[in-house]
Protein backbone atom coordinates (compact mmCIF):
# COMPACT_ATOMS: atom_id res chain seq x y z
CA UNK A 1 0.00 0.00 0.00
CA UNK A 2 2.77 2.39 0.63
CA UNK A 3 4.66 1.57 -2.42
CA UNK A 4 1.29 2.58 -4.57
CA UNK A 5 0.86 5.70 -2.45
CA UNK A 6 4.62 6.54 -3.64
CA UNK A 7 3.93 5.92 -7.02
CA UNK A 8 0.82 7.90 -6.82
CA UNK A 9 2.79 11.38 -6.48
CA UNK A 10 1.36 14.18 -4.16
CA UNK A 11 -2.19 13.72 -5.98
CA UNK A 12 -2.71 10.34 -4.66
CA UNK A 13 -2.80 12.16 -1.28
CA UNK A 14 -5.91 14.23 -1.48
CA UNK A 15 -7.58 11.47 -3.04
CA UNK A 16 -6.55 8.79 0.04
CA UNK A 17 -8.10 12.15 2.20
CA UNK A 18 -11.61 11.79 0.04
CA UNK A 19 -11.87 7.99 -0.02
CA UNK A 20 -12.16 7.80 4.16
CA UNK A 21 -14.37 10.59 4.26
CA UNK A 22 -16.70 8.87 1.36
CA UNK A 23 -15.85 5.90 3.89
CA UNK A 24 -17.41 7.27 6.59
CA UNK A 25 -19.90 8.74 5.09
CA UNK A 26 -21.82 5.50 3.38
CA UNK A 27 -21.22 3.79 6.59
CA UNK A 28 -23.18 6.34 8.88
CA UNK A 29 -25.83 6.62 6.12
CA UNK A 30 -26.16 3.12 5.69
CA UNK A 31 -26.68 2.69 9.48
CA UNK A 32 -28.90 5.06 9.31
CA UNK A 33 -31.33 3.73 7.21
CA UNK A 34 -30.94 0.52 7.66
CA UNK A 35 -32.28 0.37 11.36
CA UNK A 36 -35.61 2.38 10.01
CA UNK A 37 -37.98 1.09 7.68
CA UNK A 38 -39.21 3.23 4.42
CA UNK A 39 -42.97 2.75 4.90
CA UNK A 40 -45.54 1.76 7.57
CA UNK A 41 -47.37 -1.17 7.20
CA UNK A 42 -51.26 -0.52 6.65
CA UNK A 43 -52.26 -1.93 9.70
CA UNK A 44 -50.72 0.89 11.80
CA UNK A 45 -52.83 3.35 10.03
CA UNK A 46 -55.69 1.56 10.21
CA UNK A 47 -55.58 1.80 14.06
CA UNK A 48 -54.62 5.47 13.93
CA UNK A 49 -58.09 6.09 11.85
CA UNK A 50 -59.61 3.73 14.93
CA UNK A 51 -58.63 5.11 17.20
CA UNK A 52 -59.37 8.84 16.32
CA UNK A 53 -62.90 7.26 15.42
CA UNK A 54 -63.06 6.34 18.57
CA UNK A 55 -62.35 9.56 20.10
CA UNK A 56 -58.69 8.22 21.14
CA UNK A 57 -56.47 10.82 20.49
CA UNK A 58 -54.00 9.47 23.27
CA UNK A 59 -54.10 6.07 21.40
CA UNK A 60 -53.16 7.39 18.20
CA UNK A 61 -50.52 9.18 19.42
CA UNK A 62 -48.98 6.15 21.06
CA UNK A 63 -48.96 4.25 18.14
CA UNK A 64 -47.46 6.76 16.38
CA UNK A 65 -44.33 7.02 18.79
CA UNK A 66 -44.29 3.20 17.94
CA UNK A 67 -43.08 3.67 14.50
CA UNK A 68 -39.56 4.07 14.08
CA UNK A 69 -39.00 6.66 10.95
CA UNK A 70 -40.35 10.04 10.50
CA UNK A 71 -43.30 9.18 9.24
CA UNK A 72 -44.32 8.57 12.92
CA UNK A 73 -43.40 11.77 14.02
CA UNK A 74 -44.50 13.72 11.56
CA UNK A 75 -48.14 12.22 11.75
CA UNK A 76 -48.08 12.52 15.44
CA UNK A 77 -47.59 16.05 14.86
CA UNK A 78 -50.70 16.15 12.70
CA UNK A 79 -53.00 14.12 14.97
CA UNK A 80 -51.89 16.66 17.96
CA UNK A 81 -53.84 19.29 16.14
CA UNK A 82 -56.80 17.48 15.24
CA UNK A 83 -58.93 19.97 16.84
CA UNK A 84 -57.36 23.00 15.30
CA UNK A 85 -58.78 21.49 11.68
CA UNK A 86 -57.64 19.76 8.68
CA UNK A 87 -55.67 22.71 7.03
CA UNK A 88 -53.94 23.55 10.34
CA UNK A 89 -53.36 19.51 10.57
CA UNK A 90 -51.57 20.19 6.95
CA UNK A 91 -49.70 22.79 7.95
CA UNK A 92 -47.95 21.27 11.39
CA UNK A 93 -47.22 18.21 9.48
CA UNK A 94 -45.53 20.15 6.65
CA UNK A 95 -43.17 21.84 9.06
CA UNK A 96 -42.37 18.65 10.79
CA UNK A 97 -41.51 17.28 7.64
CA UNK A 98 -38.86 20.40 7.07
CA UNK A 99 -37.50 19.23 10.76
CA UNK A 100 -37.61 15.06 10.25
CA UNK A 101 -36.48 14.65 6.51
CA UNK A 102 -32.90 16.97 6.71
CA UNK A 103 -31.80 14.24 9.06
CA UNK A 104 -31.85 11.72 6.32
CA UNK A 105 -29.97 14.09 3.75
CA UNK A 106 -27.42 15.07 5.91
CA UNK A 107 -23.93 14.59 4.20
CA UNK A 108 -25.70 13.22 1.21
CA UNK A 109 -24.75 16.47 -0.90
CA UNK A 110 -20.81 15.60 0.15
CA UNK A 111 -21.13 12.28 -1.07
CA UNK A 112 -21.73 12.93 -4.47
CA UNK A 113 -20.04 15.81 -4.46
CA UNK A 114 -17.06 13.65 -3.61
CA UNK A 115 -17.93 10.83 -6.25
CA UNK A 116 -18.03 13.62 -9.03
CA UNK A 117 -14.88 14.73 -7.96
CA UNK A 118 -12.70 12.04 -7.17
CA UNK A 119 -11.90 11.00 -11.40
CA UNK A 120 -11.25 15.03 -12.27
CA UNK A 121 -8.26 14.82 -9.26
CA UNK A 122 -7.60 11.52 -10.84
CA UNK A 123 -7.25 13.39 -14.15
CA UNK A 124 -5.08 15.80 -13.19
CA UNK A 125 -3.07 13.09 -10.95
CA UNK A 126 -2.69 11.52 -15.02
CA UNK A 127 -1.66 15.17 -16.45
CA UNK A 128 1.45 15.86 -13.64
CA UNK A 129 2.18 11.71 -14.05
CA UNK A 130 2.41 12.40 -18.10
CA UNK A 131 4.04 15.93 -17.65
CA UNK A 132 7.20 14.10 -15.32
CA UNK A 133 7.40 11.42 -18.21
CA UNK A 134 7.97 13.68 -20.32
CA UNK A 135 10.34 15.63 -18.85
CA UNK A 136 12.14 12.80 -18.18
CA UNK A 137 11.89 11.89 -21.99
CA UNK A 138 13.62 15.12 -22.61
CA UNK A 139 16.48 14.51 -20.28
CA UNK A 140 16.87 11.04 -21.96
CA UNK A 141 16.62 9.12 -18.64
CA UNK A 142 16.74 5.36 -18.10
CA UNK A 143 13.27 3.43 -18.24
CA UNK A 144 12.42 3.20 -15.03
CA UNK A 145 11.77 6.67 -14.04
CA UNK A 146 9.95 7.16 -17.12
CA UNK A 147 7.64 4.11 -15.43
CA UNK A 148 7.56 6.48 -12.60
CA UNK A 149 5.73 8.99 -14.42
CA UNK A 150 3.81 6.56 -16.36
CA UNK A 151 2.61 4.77 -12.92
CA UNK A 152 1.84 7.96 -11.54
CA UNK A 153 -0.63 8.80 -13.99
CA UNK A 154 -2.20 5.18 -14.32
CA UNK A 155 -2.40 5.00 -10.16
CA UNK A 156 -4.15 8.29 -9.72
CA UNK A 157 -6.35 7.72 -12.66
CA UNK A 158 -7.64 4.04 -11.40
CA UNK A 159 -7.90 5.48 -7.32
CA UNK A 160 -10.51 8.34 -8.76
CA UNK A 161 -12.46 5.93 -10.44
CA UNK A 162 -12.34 3.40 -7.29
CA UNK A 163 -13.44 6.14 -5.07
CA UNK A 164 -16.05 7.60 -7.69
CA UNK A 165 -18.04 4.60 -8.35
CA UNK A 166 -18.85 3.28 -5.04
CA UNK A 167 -19.54 7.11 -3.78
CA UNK A 168 -21.86 7.72 -6.45
CA UNK A 169 -23.49 4.18 -6.84
CA UNK A 170 -24.05 4.78 -2.77
CA UNK A 171 -25.24 7.98 -2.82
CA UNK A 172 -28.07 6.97 -5.73
CA UNK A 173 -29.24 4.18 -3.58
CA UNK A 174 -29.89 6.93 -0.45
CA UNK A 175 -31.23 9.21 -2.99
CA UNK A 176 -33.68 6.31 -4.01
CA UNK A 177 -34.54 5.32 -0.09
CA UNK A 178 -34.78 9.11 0.83
CA UNK A 179 -36.94 9.75 -2.00
CA UNK A 180 -39.30 6.55 -1.43
CA UNK A 181 -39.54 7.70 2.43
CA UNK A 182 -40.94 11.04 1.16
CA UNK A 183 -43.48 9.83 -1.70
CA UNK A 184 -44.97 7.23 1.40
CA UNK A 185 -45.10 9.92 3.97
CA UNK A 186 -46.63 12.26 1.91
CA UNK A 187 -49.05 9.67 1.08
CA UNK A 188 -50.22 8.80 4.59
CA UNK A 189 -50.37 12.62 5.47
CA UNK A 190 -53.32 12.96 3.07
CA UNK A 191 -54.20 9.48 3.74
CA UNK A 192 -55.00 10.67 7.22
CA UNK A 193 -56.05 14.02 6.40
CA UNK A 194 -58.64 12.75 3.90
CA UNK A 195 -59.64 10.43 6.90
CA UNK A 196 -60.38 13.24 9.05
CA UNK A 197 -62.50 15.53 6.69
CA UNK A 198 -64.59 12.78 5.05
CA UNK A 199 -65.29 10.87 8.35
CA UNK A 200 -67.03 14.07 9.84
CA UNK A 201 -65.10 13.67 13.21
CA UNK A 202 -65.64 16.23 15.59
CA UNK A 203 -62.82 18.38 16.86
CA UNK A 204 -64.15 19.84 19.71
CA UNK A 205 -64.50 16.04 20.89
CA UNK A 206 -61.36 14.82 20.44
CA UNK A 207 -59.60 13.94 23.99
CA UNK A 208 -56.57 15.70 24.53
Amino acid sequence: MYSILQQGGTIIYPLLFISIIALAIILERFFKYYRIPNEIPDDFMRAIKENIRLNKKNEALKICNDIKNPIGEILKKGIYHLNDGVEEMYQQMDEAKLHEFPKYERHLRSLNFIGKISPTLGLLGTVTGMIKTFHYLSLNVEAQQLAEGISEALITTAFGLIISIPSLGAYYYFISKFEQMVTHTERREIELTNYVRKSGVSYEKISS
